[in-house]
């Protein structure tokens, strides 16, 4: 059976356990598997966006197996002081503050506490129930704290699996790539 758990520092949590577990599993597949060059330490990929208070992981898991996973950030989030200031990814990629295209969107991207945006969505389950439970989750999460639209970056055929779902996606540029792969930010109203 599969469970979902909402971990954030925001509101009432008692499962760091599942976001410590999330975290290995990033690790797992975006490094191990995918070999994307991230960030990893004491076997945990996290990045300046894995912010205690900040950050709010929606986690698919049975038990203490955590089997999927995502991370939310609403769009007026400030990371930093000084002259290191991150905002969220895709915002970020379009300022050339990280290392995505900044040609990601074709429009500056909002910064409103209406927005929020959804990264790494992973799913090591084989049915594709796990990664819409992730998803019905993050939406119904974001309508609770008042969010109009949700922000997601992923490949290509992230998109075409939302419209799947029954989400009504809208490209927010064209199809970017780097040495990691293809990817694509696309928006869908809060449902």
């Amino acid at each position: 059976m599969t469970d979902i758990s909402i971990v954030s520092m925001r509101g009432p949590s008692t499962r760091w356990d599942l976001a410590h577990r999330f975290l290995e599993l990033r690790r797992d597949v975006f490094i191990k598997e995918m070999d994307w060059q991230l960030h990893a330490h004491d076997g945990l990929e996290f990045e300046q966006y894995d912010v205690c208070g900040l950050a709010t992981y929606v986690i698919a898991h049975d038990g203490d197996q955590v089997l999927g996973g995502a991370r939310l950030l609403r769009c007026d989030t400030e990371i930093g002081s000084g002259d290191v200031r991150y905002s969220y990814m895709i915002r970020d990629a379009t300022r050339g503050a990280i290392d995505l295209p900044p040609s990601l969107c074709w429009r500056t991207p909002p910064t409103d506490a209406c927005s929020w945006e959804l990264t790494r969505l992973l799913s090591v389950d084989r049915s594709p129930s796990t990664a819409r439970l992730i998803l019905d989750a993050s939406n119904d999460f974001i309508q609770q704290q008042g969010g109009k639209q949700c922000l997601f970056l992923g490949g290509p055929a992230f998109m075409r699996m939302a419209r799947s779902y029954g989400y009504v996606p809208t490209p927010l540029g064209s199809i970017v790539s780097n040495k990691d792969g293809k990817f694509l930010a696309f928006s869908c109203e809060v449902r």
